[in-house]
């Protein structure tokens, strides 16, 4: 219930960015402008949504790891889950970057 109420109020307490240098500001726009723009889907078979669609057994694994009290399976499982994050979205960025100055 707070992810929601947070979820809401977020808009009134954050105003938009001044300026799109920011990496987290292009994230948000590249994502944006991946599945607006460009039509595509966060998940599939083809590069880069596979690595989303990879990191989502790899997440249930860390969770269930931090449930089953694992700390060390839950650490690795849970940095890997970050890094195919982090992929992902840095390759959308680059893509964006690219369309743009294009």
């Amino acid at each position: 219930m707070a992810a929601v109420a947070f979820t809401l109020v977020n808009p009134v307490l954050f105003s938009p960015p001044e300026d799109t240098d920011a990496w987290m500001t292009r994230v948000v726009l590249a994502e944006e402008w991946w599945v607006e723009e460009q039509e595509q889907r966060v998940l599939g078979l083809t590069y880069p949504n596979l690595l989303n669609l990879l990191n989502i057994p790899l997440t249930g694994y860390a969770f269930a790891s931090v449930y089953r009290k694992k700390p060390v399976r839950a650490a690795l499982s849970g940095m890997g889950s970050m890094i195919l994050k982090f992929w992902y979205v840095g390759s959308l960025v680059r893509r964006y970057d690219a369309e743009q100055s294009a």
